[in-house]
């Protein structure tokens, strides 16, 4: 917000498509998708999505236990992401989803 004024839908979206949009959110989707098959099975489904910014993998968990539980796991996750010449990151980070 600037100037005490909510930003109009027509001005968050300006220069980007609505099919550019779906596109980078089926990307993010097929993301989490393959990181929960790399987890064990306890833990793949707290996995609530994933991203990459800036050559850092962002993985989104449903609780501050399963974060914890991620956290550990990141180094192991990211050498699988690395051998199968998926994905090369320089760090995971792990957050917990906030909100619905």
């Amino acid at each position: 917000m600037t100037g005490g004024r909510p930003k109009l839908l027509k001005d968050l979206l300006a220069g980007r498509s609505l099919a550019g949009l779906a596109e980078r959110a089926a990307a993010t989707d097929r993301l989490a998708r393959r990181i929960q098959t790399l987890l064990p099975v306890e833990l793949a489904p707290h996995v609530t999505g994933a991203n990459i910014r800036d050559r850092r993998l962002v993985v989104l968990v449903d609780g501050p236990v399963w974060a914890a539980r991620l956290r550990f796991e990141a180094p192991a996750l990211r050498r699988r992401l690395e051998s199968e010449q998926e994905i090369d990151v320089d760090a995971v980070t792990v957050r917990v989803r906030r909100g619905p």
